[in-house]
């Protein structure tokens, strides 16, 4: 791992717009705990949740009006950070408050900047329209895996583990046999892999009625800092106008808890048959039962990661891995050189 854990100059997802509310929620991102809230007009806001004076959790106070109150001596900081109110005292130490942090809310998302905030361009937000779009059905959940943030990015762009993980939700003939199609643009990864003629997996019955065999295709999409968008398209055997190929996507984004730990913040979102709550449900079910057993395999791949620090081995279904770990390398010497 690189000495620092994190790449800072990014932005995160923290929460879910809907996650939100007058009640302070409490979230560690990239090792720093933070408290978010919205103010009385809606909007949201993020601190440093460590009270300065004596490192109470604010998140445990209340809100008063747009001011969060430290419940152990009463302080109050603004949205902005600074401090408000110091009931044992008329005066306010010049400086004194917490850190106040940016956020953008998009694509039914909220996103923070952990980094130097003259850097933070909210141009920068990538758009996940498949997640609030009224043309796709989105089911969304959230999952903590405790291991490093970059082995979960590993596990989402290699997917020939999902015939052994995954037996009985996701997997099908034909990932071991076809090769992943890599391609690097700018600080992105595209991979493609092309399956033809295979057996449909579980959850692709749980969408349509397939009478036989299907081509499958898998879209896979990394882009900095750790957001991994999966499209799977897929069709009966030979049939190349399918006006359904668009199957669903899955859109994973993966923000850094501690280095050994990662909130995992999910959606499965389908542009066929949006107004069955069945196969919301199902597929819900179907995707969640996945991810569980990768959470099992992360957290017992990491206890094995800690006690050997030798290098990890690369195969030739880690060429999307490999990239997307060299933009990654790139961006650490970049923060570095700015530091």
């Amino acid at each position: 791992m690189p000495e620092r854990p994190f790449l800072m100059d990014q932005w995160y997802v923290c929460a879910r717009k809907a996650e939100l509310t007058r009640a302070p929620l409490a979230r560690r991102i990239c090792g720093v705990p933070l408290v978010f809230f919205r103010r009385e007009d809606g909007s949201a806001v993020a601190l440093d949740e460590r009270c300065p004076h004596r490192k109470y959790p604010l998140s445990k106070g209340q809100l008063i009006g747009d001011d969060i109150e430290c419940p152990y001596h009463g302080i109050r900081f603004g949205a902005d950070g600074g401090c408000t109110l110091i009931p044992a005292q008329a005066e306010i130490p010049r400086g004194f408050g917490t850190r106040a942090f940016p956020l953008v809310e998009k694509s039914a998302l909220v996103f923070v900047w952990m980094g130097d905030p003259a850097l933070a361009d909210a141009a920068l937000v990538p758009d996940f329209f498949e997640n609030d779009s009224p043309d796709w059905k989105p089911m969304s959940d959230y999952l903590r895996i405790e291991a490093n943030w970059q082995l979960v990015v590993d596990n989402l762009l290699d997917l020939t583990h999902l015939t052994f993980v995954h037996k009985t939700t996701l997997a099908s003939s034909g990932i071991q046999e076809n090769p992943l199609i890599v391609a690097v643009e700018g600080d992105s990864v595209r991979a493609r892999r092309e399956m033809h003629n295979v057996e449909p997996a579980p959850i692709f019955r749980t969408m349509r009625e397939f009478k036989g065999n299907i081509d499958r295709f898998q879209n896979i999409t990394f882009c900095l800092p750790s957001h991994v968008h999966i499209k799977v398209e897929a069709t009966p055997a030979g049939v190349n106008d399918d006006p359904d190929r668009a199957h669903h996507v899955v859109l994973n984004h993966l923000t850094p808890e501690t280095e050994r730990s990662t909130h995992y913040f999910w959606s499965i979102t389908r542009r066929i048959r949006i107004d069955d709550d069945e196969i919301s449900e199902r597929l819900h079910r179907l995707n969640k039962m996945a991810f569980d057993e990768d959470v099992d395999v992360l957290r017992r791949q990491q206890e094995m990661v800690d006690m050997d620090a030798s290098p990890l081995v690369n195969l030739a279904a880690d060429k999307a891995v490999n990239e997307a770990r060299r933009i990654i390398r790139r961006k650490f010497a970049d923060e570095a050189a700015r530091a």
